[in-house]
């Protein structure tokens, strides 16, 4: 537990540190690109490493999706893009299982418990589900990681939720790129809050159907 509360505090200053020289100016779509378009060959590597590093602790997802979009062909980005989400789907997973399973697991109150046994033993078909629900949620990862669900089963329901809005995302990301160009800001925030509605909403009626269905 030492070692692990050690390493998590280095991580934390590591985070500090960032900020404190600036970096979170790349955080916008633009600077994304450049740093990205410089890096030449490494670009792909270069954006795969920022998606698994910082989008399991609140970066939004669509931030690199869309920048890998806006530089490679479909194949490529696609590839990108995967290779991205399932890397910091199994990125926020591993670091919840490291530093908060132990601690955690006996501590849950009854119904988080029962989702956990729901998750461990009707598996990947539950981990897929879930995983396409809440897509790049970063607390999905997290409650995934505080499951018992195997390692294993995790790794392949991330993969089998994530495809089909990863292929959506890469497949609609220049149309999305040029719909937002073509939006004032009003426009913007207006469609914004509706997609936030519409998604709100039809999170909540899976959930009913899955309380239902118990």
């Amino acid at each position: 537990m030492r070692n692990r509360l050690l390493l998590l505090g280095a991580l934390l200053v590591c985070v500090a540190l960032g900020y404190a020289l600036g970096l979170h100016v790349y955080l916008s779509p633009d600077r994304m690109r450049e740093l990205v378009a410089g890096a030449g060959a490494f670009g792909p590597l270069v954006i795969v490493l920022l998606f698994v590093s910082l989008q399991p602790f609140g970066v939004p997802g669509a931030l690199f999706l869309l920048v890998v979009v806006s530089l490679w062909p479909f194949e490529i980005a696609l590839a990108i893009n995967f290779a991205g989400a399932f890397g910091a789907g199994m990125a926020g997973f591993a670091f919840a299982r490291f530093f908060g399973r132990a601690t955690v697991a006996n501590r849950m109150p009854a119904r988080m418990r029962e989702w956990d046994e729901r998750l461990s033993q009707r598996g990947l078909p539950v981990v897929a589900g879930f995983r396409f629900m809440f897509f790049l949620n970063p607390a999905s990862h997290w409650a995934l990681g505080l499951s018992q669900v195997a390692t294993p089963t995790a790794a392949l329901g991330t993969a089998l939720g994530f495809a089909p809005w990863v292929i959506a995302w890469t497949w609609f990301g220049e149309r999305i790129l040029a719909w937002l160009e073509s939006l004032s800001v009003g426009k913007a925030v207006a469609a914004a809050a509706v997609l936030v509605i519409a998604i709100a909403l039809w999170r909540y009626r899976a959930r009913a159907k899955i309380v239902a269905a118990d």
